[in-house]
């Protein structure tokens, strides 16, 4: 084998004081292995009978974690070092695993071999017993270093948890103070406040919730929203809604609901997602206002704002009329002045002067009729929702005490395009004069059905007033919708003409027939313009 071998022996603190021979004799013993990148030499557990020295290259000394299963280095041998020493002393298993860091070569000494020469130079049992020695000395100091070494980490890291948990602890008291904050002003806000989570589970409920729905937190806590908010008419709100809301979008409009108490009320409602520091959904928010009171004088201010309209028109027309009139009744008051003279000649010319003037307030009368035609603003709106509505007002008024109402809603409507005003007022009149025709009925026998028919194939819609009045004669019948036709004392046929004219400004027809249970029928129908419906997106919040 190369002298380099034997320089190599001289250099190992095992052999260095050997003699020449005894070097000669351990050259000859030896055996060199080359091993490549990845190599393993042994393993942790094998057998162990063979030392090494490294020739050239490198040896990881390799441990394995328990807990981790991972390999953890704790040396690494390099030329003229050796390793496995223990195995020529005891015959016990690895203690490690020996692995080859890129190329490198390794001289192998067997047990038995050593042994042998141990026994021809017993003082190289000396010597091995010192280096070993050594070796624990400086494997204790450098436990030693790390054990100070992680104790000065660990009271570094002791006394960083513990500034950390006064900060939490400070942390916590703030957000806690926020949170008890917070709670106080959703808990006094003047809108009601509902939250529900990722889940759509309602966790936040404050006091005007409470005051609003009729109902506890504790009712209610880890339900739906659909628990609240239940709306009458168009049901399916609720899914537009969540639609609007998985697209990232705010949802407002008014709502007609139903409470716990069963009572109906208009709340106006916004509803928005909440978002995290990530951008993931944290909650759903509604928030909003009971807006019942306003709607109803909303409602009574449009109502005083036409009568207004109306007084002053009233004022106009009355001052024609009475220009009409003072004609007549001046040819009056000179014809009875001569015929009491006994003059009659003049008498004809008079009559026909006030026969003219009459003739002229009659054409005044039929030409507001004809004229009166009012003007026309559509818009597109859920008629279904619409009717209810207006139904939720009307059913409150003196006129109306007593009555049983009925919805009867085709649900497959969908949304119109009409003027709501005149649309409003046609129904109005028509539940007007159905309140009138069942004023005979007895105490809790009095029914209206409100009614929508969706013809799809025809497009058209169809209203239908149903009452259980006095209903119609064969006469009456054959003259409902003609100019001053009324079967009230004090009527004068001005309503149903109106409805007439507001259904024939819609391209519609309006019909009246008997009900076949007892009653009246009143029938309005016009053609649907079907529109796709178009959403405008909002920012999301968050």
């Amino acid at each position: 084998m190369a002298n380099t071998v034997k320089i190599l022996l001289k250099n190992v603190p095992f052999f260095g004081h050997l003699p020449e021979d005894a070097i000669n004799h351990l050259e000859a013993i030896v055996t060199e292995k080359t091993l490549g990148d990845g190599d393993v030499l042994f393993r942790e557990g094998d057998n162990a009978n063979t030392c090494y020295i490294v020739k050239s290259g490198a040896i990881e000394i390799l441990k394995k974690d328990k807990k981790s299963g991972k390999d953890v280095r704790l040396a690494v041998r390099g030329q003229g070092e050796f390793f496995g020493e223990m195995s020529l002393l005891e015959d016990s298993p690895r203690f490690a695993s020996a692995k080859s860091s890129g190329q490198s070569t390794v001289i192998e000494i067997d047990r038995d071999q050593f042994s042998k020469l141990i026994g021809k130079y017993p003082a190289l049992a000396m010597k091995v017993m010192e280096v070993l020695s050594s070796r624990l000395r400086q494997s204790d100091i450098q436990l030693i270093n790390d054990l100070q070494r992680k104790n000065e980490q660990l009271e570094f890291a002791n006394k960083r948890l513990y500034e950390t948990s006064r900060e939490l602890e400070k942390s916590y008291a703030n957000l806690k103070t926020a949170n008890k904050f917070l709670e106080r002003i959703i808990s006094a806000s003047q809108f009601f406040i509902v939250v529900t989570d990722q889940d759509g589970k309602i966790f936040i409920f404050n006091d005007e919730a409470k005051r609003i729905f009729g109902c506890d937190f504790k009712d209610i806590a880890g339900e739906e929203i659909g628990i609240l908010i239940k709306p009458t008419g168009k049901g399916e709100i609720l899914t537009e809604i969540e639609g609007n809301l998985k697209d990232g979008k705010i949802w407002r409009g008014d709502i007609l609901t139903e409470t716990h108490g069963h009572s109906r009320l208009v709340i106006e409602l916004v509803a928005a997602r909440v978002f995290d520091e990530k951008g993931e959904i944290f909650a759903s928010l509604y928030m909003g206002r009971d807006v019942t009171e306003e709607k109803n004088i909303e409602r009574q201010m449009i109502m005083l704002e036409r009568m207004a309209t109306r007084g002053e028109m009233a004022a106009e027309i009355a001052h024609e009329l009475n220009n009409y009139l003072s004609i007549v009744f001046g040819n009056l008051e000179l014809l009875e002045m001569e015929m009491q003279m006994g003059n009659i000649d003049n008498a004809p010319k008079k009559i026909k002067s006030m026969k003219d003037g009459l003739d002229r307030i009659t054409k005044f009368t039929e030409g507001l009729m004809m004229y009166s035609r009012p003007a026309s603003k559509k818009e597109r709106f859920d008629l279904n929702a619409f009717l209810e509505n207006e139904l939720f007002f009307i059913c409150s008024q003196n006129r109306f005490d007593g009555v049983d109402f009925e919805y009867d809603f085709d649900r497959r409507l969908p949304d119109i395009t009409a003027d709501k005003s005149q649309i409003q007022q046609a129904i109005m009149n028509l539940l007007n004069n159905a309140a009138d025709a069942m004023i005979s009925n007895a105490k809790g026998n009095k029914k209206i059905i409100l009614r929508t028919q969706y013809a799809e194939d025809a497009h058209t819609v169809r209203i239908s007033v149903i009452d259980n009045g006095v209903g119609f004669t064969d006469e009456s019948l054959s003259k409902v919708f003609r100019q001053h036709f009324t079967s009230k004392e004090s009527g004068h046929g001005f309503g149903l003409l109106a409805v007439k004219r507001v259904i024939k400004n819609h391209g519609g027809k309006v019909w009246a027939e008997r009900n076949p249970l007892g009653g009246a029928i009143f029938n309005i129908e016009f053609p649907v313009i079907v529109e796709e419906k178009s959403q405008v997106a909002v920012p999301q919040i968050g």
